[in-house]
């Protein structure tokens, strides 16, 4: 059939896709617009992408990588919908210049993740992880003494929505908040007791960083050796953001030479991180990637992904 007698088709890629209710797909299937699900398992695999995306009109994709090779082989693609927020795995200087339009779901998920920062900035200001650990051992030794969040010094790399949520989150704790974001004017700042300050500021005088800066050719390995040697003595870091905008070895190293006290990560430069020395540290909390994987975010993002497309297509449906 000629694809312009015929309904759009879509190809869920996104592994997460629909996994907290039906109701992102009954956004499609109200609109008539026929899918398939793949819950792609190699998100960097350009070849296996293109060969399941094959000639599907739209895609609804996770962390996927979409570029030259998958747009050359996939003609009929016009939208790429992604399931979350970061695009950094989409060629969209190329996708503009094919026409093939990009979008994300950038309201759905930044209240989720501003929350599970939080999690992990109070779990290394109370060191839980080795704290869990001793509960269960058959005799307890005197725990080392943690830190206070109330009234610390906090540093918000990035203070876009996820950056603003965790900002009016750390007020209830009374915190001192510097930001560092090279892209907002002072009169944007929202929150209290919170300055813009260069980025040497936020690494000298914070006690915890967290890191909220999208992934560009400036912010990619941002934090690197130079970054961290800035650091405070003893202070702790969180990275929800990618992976990419941190030397991982560089943190090793800090880590390992107590130059750092402690470090949470979500986020990885290879997902999953096979062979990552970082998680064998006791003083790394490592989650996998999970910052958004609530019920209530799955959902939003689902609905808001799919809403995407049938808005796109508007009257052809």
């Amino acid at each position: 059939m000629n694809v312009q007698n015929r309904k759009p088709r879509v190809a869920i890629l996104s592994r997460s896709f629909g996994t907290a209710s039906h109701a992102p797909f009954k956004v499609l299937e109200s609109a008539g617009i026929p899918y398939t699900i793949v819950h792609n398992q190699e998100p960097q695999n350009t070849e296996h992408i293109a060969e399941i995306v094959g000639d599907a009109d739209a895609v609804i994709c996770g962390s996927d990588v979409m570029d030259r090779y998958v747009f050359d082989r996939c003609p009929n693609l016009k939208i790429i919908s992604k399931h979350g927020v970061g695009l950094d795995s989409i060629d969209q200087k190329l996708a503009e210049e094919r026409g093939i339009f990009v979008c994300c779901t950038p309201s759905a998920n930044f209240e989720t993740v501003a929350d599970f920062a939080m999690t992990l900035i109070l779990a290394l200001q109370r060191d839980l992880r080795s704290n869990i650990i001793m509960t269960k051992t058959p005799s307890w030794n005197k725990p080392a003494l943690t830190h206070d969040l109330f009234r610390a010094t906090v540093g918000i790399m990035g203070y876009g929505r996820i950056g603003r949520a965790v900002a009016e989150r750390l007020c209830g704790f009374q915190a001192r908040i510097l930001v560092y974001d090279p892209y907002l004017d002072a009169s944007k700042i929202s929150t209290p007791n919170t300055k813009l300050v260069s980025m040497d500021e936020v690494l000298s005088q914070s006690d915890i960083i967290s890191l909220h800066l999208p992934l560009t050719d400036s912010t990619k390995n941002i934090m690197n050796r130079d970054a961290f040697a800035k650091m405070k003595q003893g202070a702790s870091i969180v990275n929800t953001s990618r992976g990419a905008i941190m030397d991982y070895r560089a943190l090793y190293d800090a880590l390992r030479s107590g130059k750092l006290r402690s470090a949470a990560v979500d986020v990885y430069p290879q997902e999953p991180p096979v062979n990552e020395p970082l998680l064998e540290l006791p003083n790394v909390i490592a989650t996998p990637h999970i910052a958004t994987y609530t019920v209530e975010s799955n959902d939003r993002m689902g609905i808001a992904a799919a809403k995407n497309i049938v808005d796109f297509f508007g009257s052809q449906i």
